[in-house]
């Protein structure tokens, strides 16, 4: 299974890279707040090329090993990366403004994660006795 998404990612790359598409993160209308990009578990650079080996790495430990930790799960990237809209709901998973999607879109990679996982944070409910 590991070696079919190396094969794919690199086949991706292969044809973003040779197809004279030229993606551009600055032109990509992501619902973000910049402040936190300091605050970001790797540089900036660092995950726009390697965030998918890091989230697929860290569901292979916790699905096949039982060991969970929280410096790359998913849920700790969409309640950092997903933020409401103006109106206060949240961005839909095939919207441009939803972080993860602008740039699957203009890359034309398709966004797998969230067949299973939530695409915006949960809202905690609070019961009181």
């Amino acid at each position: 299974m590991y070696k079919k998404l190396v094969i794919k990612t690199l086949l991706t790359f292969l044809l973003v890279s040779f197809s004279g598409a030229s993606i551009t993160h600055e032109n990509i209308p992501h619902n973000i707040d910049t402040s936190l990009a300091d605050k970001c578990v790797e540089p900036t650079e660092i995950m726009r090329a390697q965030h998918h080996i890091f989230i697929n790495q860290q569901g292979h430990d916790t699905v096949v090993k039982g060991i969970r930790t929280t410096k790359y799960s998913l849920k700790n990237c969409i309640n950092c990366h997903i933020k409401p809209l103006a109106d206060g709901s949240y961005p839909n998973i095939k919207s441009k403004e939803h972080f993860c999607s602008g740039c699957h879109i203009e890359a034309a990679a398709q966004v797998e994660c969230f067949d299973c996982h939530a695409s915006k944070p949960f809202k905690k409910i609070v019961i009181k006795k």
